[in-house]
């Protein structure tokens, strides 16, 4: 309209005084001296740029032929004849056609289209295209030399609005860069000015001013209360837009911005006629169906569409977007066969106002003109185009755009990157309905499968435990610590183990068939809690689903739906991995004296062979339910150790780990062994040879003891005075009993008095200090502790570590935490710096 304008009152000159219409105009910029100025108009259609355009015998092949003919007919058109023929821009020569033709107005709209069809039109070693953008800034600087001449061009106001390559986008920023350097920008409809041309076009009368200014104040209440609860867009409370609601209505500010705004960036969508063609058919249907704007305190919405009753509408959206979606707008958006109405006659809340019909035309307006990144609209953006005072809650929106992703065929949603679902629409049938239709044919017995079977497949890298998946309760004595994985159907809560479990527990624990089982200290169970395993079999059902729509509608799907479903099927793969690790978290034992015993795991890995070999593990050892080696003071406790008058078998003394369930558990027979020869080569005890104990016995003390086997019967741990002494025979008719309590009464004697001669010098005390390398601590225990065990034995303690470029040491390290909790337990300083 700017350019048509413009065309008539250069046309016109001193004539166009005695219009009416321009006297506005005229008081701005004074009236014209001239009778009639020469014009040249360019657009993107004027010129060809392969074949170029005939005329008067002419055949002119750029704008700069066409400028200086349409200027000056064929006498100017010689000037430039040679580089119009040859398409190489001029060079100085464009000031003199203007000199001879002014004055003189250039009207050139829709340059950068022109230049990127000329971009494949070869000129010497560049092309038209180039050509082209070099001889806009020889026009630029000519007309702003001349007197008298004006030079008008219009660029787009986006990349967008080109078509969508790097060479256009270079191709529109050249041109900017090249017009800008003499020109003035500016804009013939700025941005909100356009809710003034659409007033003015649109309405004679908007009604009464007080009216008007009650809608405006209930939509600012509504949208003040809304905005404090997180419901809207933030920038929704500021006063710009209570301005913007008033320039906008009647109409609804963002039913103008996203005409304006994300259709306006598709190059063939003209941004003031375009939008307002779309209004007025709008406005017009409903006129036509007079009640439907909801009430006086209710503006135009996007809502307020009904994509059927629109021609206009839907053609144009068909024109810029494709026909696909005519597909789209019957299956879910308008209509009586549309998913949105059946969601609507569904429940009355929504009925009473077509509260999914509204979402779903706003979700579908909104869809077109973003960028991959952001596209479609936010749930804050649809509630901001729907929701009228004194209307529905806003919850309901929530409701049905949940009904919509269940149910819609063609609605799509992502978070690209933030804690907000963007909603659109696509042509192609969206694979997450078919996920979300065979999730509800998942069965729970295939969800049970999918978990053991997981579960299963990884046992197989664990040597550290015995592991057995959901057995029978008939479980064969074990002497290997085992551990047993429960079936989901068996959860627990962090605080509560269910009868139906605990009687599962206890039944495997201490029977072995009918009989009572003899190795009781050898199996622990991993149960999962209730919360962790639902959230675990939400993702088998997920996972399930995508693999039934791979499997059996793979030849309907496009290749992009095809590499969705497969990363589809990668996510929830790793998310069932983490969830099972997640969910079984809680370690029980049962304990004859305490019960049912239980570890609840806080930290997890995202491997079930990792969680367990590392994490529970770890656990294990860390709470002394599972020992690497057994402890003299352990041993002494539960009157494991032989006195002069009771020998004991070592055989029964690792037995007794195995037998006993108010002991913790050993990780195998290396820990009571290694154990045991440690404490005889250190002089705690001797060990003996023989099928009995006599006076021909062989003795070990402070030695190494040749093929000792923790399971040989023939072992002794005998008191270290019998050692190279005379032993009386001694054959116990049986293994050391136990009392109730699962200790062995065998009294415990004081083994370590020893008479000093008295040439021997005594001490009063011994004191070992100094710095010793990481690579001999263990030696610490079996040097200087263990043999001043009994000498009222002091020990400092002090252990310095500093933070490395590899292992650096903050207040969220691992380390950091262990060392923190453990300085605690045993009541030790930590000094950190």
């Amino acid at each position: 309209h700017s350019l048509i304008s413009l065309y008539h009152i250069a046309k016109a000159g001193k004539t166009i005084a005695d219009n009416v219409f321009v006297d506005e105009l005229l008081e701005s910029t004074g009236k014209p001296k001239f009778n009639s100025a020469n014009i040249a108009v360019f657009t993107n259609t004027t010129n060809d740029p392969v074949q170029g355009r005939e005329i008067n015998g002419l055949h002119i092949h750029t704008l700069w032929g066409e400028i200086a003919y349409q200027l000056g007919g064929k006498d100017a058109y010689e000037i430039i004849k040679a580089n119009d023929e040859q398409k190489v821009s001029p060079k100085g020569l464009l000031k003199k056609v203007l000199e001879k033709t002014k004055p003189a107005l250039i009207l050139i709209d829709e340059l950068a289209d022109y230049c990127v069809a000329a971009s494949g039109v070869t000129v010497g070693a560049s092309s038209l295209s180039d050509q082209t953008i070099s001889f806009i800034q020889e026009l630029s600087e000519a007309v702003a030399d001349t007197d008298q001449c004006v030079l008008v061009a219009t660029l787009p106001a986006s990349v967008m609005e080109v078509a969508a390559s790097p060479e256009s986008q270079a191709i529109l920023t050249t041109l900017s860069n090249r017009m800008s350097r003499v020109g003035a920008d500016t804009k013939p409809v700025a941005d909100e000015e356009i809710f003034e041309v659409v007033r003015r076009r649109l309405f004679e009368d908007l009604g009464d001013e007080k009216a008007i200014d009650q809608v405006i104040s209930a939509y600012s209440s509504m949208y003040a209360e809304l905005t404090l609860s997180h419901e809207l867009p933030k920038n929704i409370s500021r006063p710009e837009y209570r301005d913007s609601i008033r320039k906008a209505y009647p109409f609804h500010p963002e039913l103008i911005n996203i005409f304006r705004t994300k259709w306006a960036s598709h190059h063939d969508f003209q941004r003031t006629r375009g939008v307002l063609r779309l209004l007025a058919s709008i406005v017009a249907d409903l006129w036509n169906r007079q009640n439907s704007l909801g009430g006086v305190h209710a503006m135009i919405h996007t809502s307020d569409i009904n994509f059927g009753n629109l021609d206009a509408l839907t053609g144009q959206l068909k024109k810029l977007w494709g026909n696909g979606y005519d597909a789209v707008i019957t299956a879910d958006v308008s209509g009586s066969s549309s998913n949105a109405f059946r969601i609507d006659k569904e429940k009355t809340e929504f009925n009473t106002y077509s509260i999914a019909q509204g979402v779903a035309s706003t979700i579908l307006l909104g869809t077109f003109g973003g960028n991959t990144g952001n596209q479609g609209m936010d749930i804050s953006e649809v509630k901001l185009c729907v929701l009228k005072p004194h209307g529905y809650n806003h919850n309901n929106v929530n409701s049905v755009i949940d009904e919509l992703e269940s149910a819609a065929h063609y609605l799509y949603y992502s978070s690209s990157g933030s804690s907000k679902r963007h909603y659109w629409f696509h042509t192609k049938p969206n694979i997450n309905i078919l996920i979300n239709q065979l999730k509800n044919d998942v069965k729970k017995k295939e969800i049970k499968s999918e978990i053991i079977k997981r579960i299963t497949n990884k046992i197989m890298n664990i040597s550290s435990l015995n592991i057995l998946v959901t057995p029978s309760n008939d479980i064969p004595e074990q002497k290997k610590p085992t551990l047993i994985i429960l079936s989901p159907e068996n959860s627990v809560t962090f605080d509560n183990i269910n009868n139906a479990t605990k009687k599962i527990i206890e039944k495997i624990a201490t029977k072995k068939g009918s009989g009572d089982r003899i190795y009781r200290n050898t199996i622990l169970f991993l149960a999962a809690t209730e919360n962790g395993i639902t959230a675990s079999e939400s993702d088998i059902r997920d996972y399930i689903a995508c693999m039934k729509v791979r499997d059996e509608y793979i030849s309907q799907l496009e290749q992009d739906q095809i590499d969705d479903i497969k990363q589809k099927i990668e996510t929830f793969n790793s998310q069932i991995n983490e969830s099972i690790c997640t969910a079984y978290s809680v370690i029980i034992k049962h304990s004859s004296a305490n019960g049912l015993e239980r570890i609840n795991i806080k930290q997890f890995k995202n491997s079930f062979d990792a969680h367990i070999n590392s994490t529970i593990i770890d656990e294990l050892k860390k709470e002394e339910w599972l020992l690497e080696s057994v402890g003299l003071g352990l041993l002494r406790n539960n009157n494991l150790l032989p006195t002069i008058d009771a020998p004991i078998k070592v055989k029964d003394i690792y037995e007794a780990f195995l037998r006993f369930d108010d002991k913790p558990m050993i990780t195998g027979t290396d820990a009571v062994q290694n154990s045991i020869l440690r404490y005889c080569q250190n002089g705690e005890f001797a060990i003996a040879a023989g099928e009995t104990i006599g006076k021909d016995t062989k003795t070990y003390y402070k030695e190494s003891v040749p093929l000792f086997d923790v399971t040989d019967t023939t072992f002794w741990a005998v008191d270290k005075s019998m050692h190279n002494t005379s032993i009386d025979p001694f054959t116990p008719d049986a293994p050391p009993t136990t009392s109730s309590d699962n200790t062995y009464d065998t009294p415990e004697t004081d083994s370590s008095k020893k008479d000093t001669p008295e040439d021997v010098i005594s001490f009063k005390s011994i004191t070992v200090s100094g710095e010793i390398g990481l690579d001999n601590y263990n030696q610490i225990f079996t040097s200087f502790i263990m043999p001043l065990s009994k000498n009222n034995i002091e020990i400092e303690f002090k252990i310095k570590g500093q933070s490395t470029l590899l292992n650096p040491l903050t207040e969220n390290s691992q380390e950091y935490k262990i060392i923190k909790e453990s300085a605690k337990q045993l009541g030790l300083n930590v000094e950190i710096k």
